[in-house]
């Protein structure tokens, strides 16, 4: 896996925050000849993890041409670097939302695995903080949980921008943003459409836990829309990800307990850009070659050289 660890693509803001009148910031994540690597879930009709899948199982292809796979690992028992973003807005506050966003991330930790590490980040106005760095000790983390307050405006595009590049400092080849919000976003300077193509090319998923209230289910349509649940989904959707409506507390924990079992269950591929050509946006796209139905959960793309062609070996 140090291969992959020390190639993997890096996303940075190439502007500074912007004024009144000025450009809003631009993200991009540029690979070049560095490593795309590809957390793939796959799953069969009933939803059911599919296991025991090689290599050759696999077929990646970019702008419709099939690449060379030089990395494939399978190994549940490996360790996961988990990077908890939490919303700590002043909506948060309300229905005890905070607390059980808190309350879910001691469940996360609560079920690690040697190796496992851990991070913490508090988002609010356009501010990502990190309030706790990696480690493999979860006590530093568990203790700062209990200083979040939840206060200020929230930007949820900006910050989750801004969190993949922070998630290098993890030392495993799997995984996974998770973020703790409300879904209301009311100052990211970044609009859905290009919050949408950032997310497409990041590597690592995102599991978007939208904290909801009670009373969600009676919203209309216009109030949910406040609540930028369509945006959730595309946050998860466009990583390789998956969105959660959880209700209340009773509802966490199955969910937490849901992902810590998905990130572990990915399948690691990877390739090498060729190094040559004009570095732009390109769609990847991840099948099974295998008899069945799959639904097949990958990211949608990177940004950078062509790969090298399977057709060429």
């Amino acid at each position: 896996m140090r291969k992959v660890l020390g190639a993997l693509a890096v996303l940075v803001l190439l502007a500074p925050a912007a004024g009144p009148g000025q450009k809003l910031p631009t993200y991009t994540e540029s690979v070049g000849t560095e490593y795309v690597l590809l957390p793939v879930l796959v799953f069969d009709k009933k939803g059911r993890f599919v296991e025991g899948l090689e290599k050759k199982s696999f077929r990646a292809r970019v702008e419709g041409v099939s690449v060379e796979l030089d990395t494939f690992e399978r190994d549940d028992n490996a360790p996961v670097s988990f990077a908890f973003l939490i919303d700590t807005s002043g909506s948060m506050k309300l229905a005890s939302k905070l607390e059980y966003a808190k309350s879910a991330v001691r469940h996360i930790i609560g079920q690690r695995k040697p190796g496992d590490d851990f991070a913490l980040f508090a988002f609010a106005e356009d501010e990502v903080r990190l309030v706790s760095d990696f480690s493999k000790d979860p006590a530093g983390i568990l203790s700062a949980l209990g200083g979040l307050e939840a206060d200020g405006r929230t930007a949820l595009f900006d910050a989750v921008a801004a969190t993949p590049s922070k998630m290098l400092a993890g030392r495993n080849g799997k995984r996974a943003i998770i973020l703790f919000t409300d879904g209301v976003d009311n100052a990211s300077r970044l609009s859905a459409a290009e919050m949408a193509e950032i997310l497409q090319q990041v590597s690592i998923p995102v599991y978007a836990i939208g904290m909801k209230n009670a009373s969600f289910d009676r919203l209309t349509d216009e109030e949910r829309s406040q609540l930028s649940v369509d945006n959730l989904r595309m946050l998860a959707a466009s990583s390789g990800g998956k969105m959660f409506l959880p209700g209340g507390e009773e509802d966490l924990k199955p969910v937490a307990e849901k992902i810590g079992a998905e990130v572990r269950k990915q399948y690691l591929l990877g390739f090498t850009p060729s190094g040559q050509g004009e570095q732009k946006y390109r769609i990847l796209a991840v099948t099974v070659l295998k008899s069945g139905t799959w639904d097949v959960r990958a990211r949608r793309g990177y940004r950078g050289t062509a790969p090298v062609s399977a057709a060429t070996h």
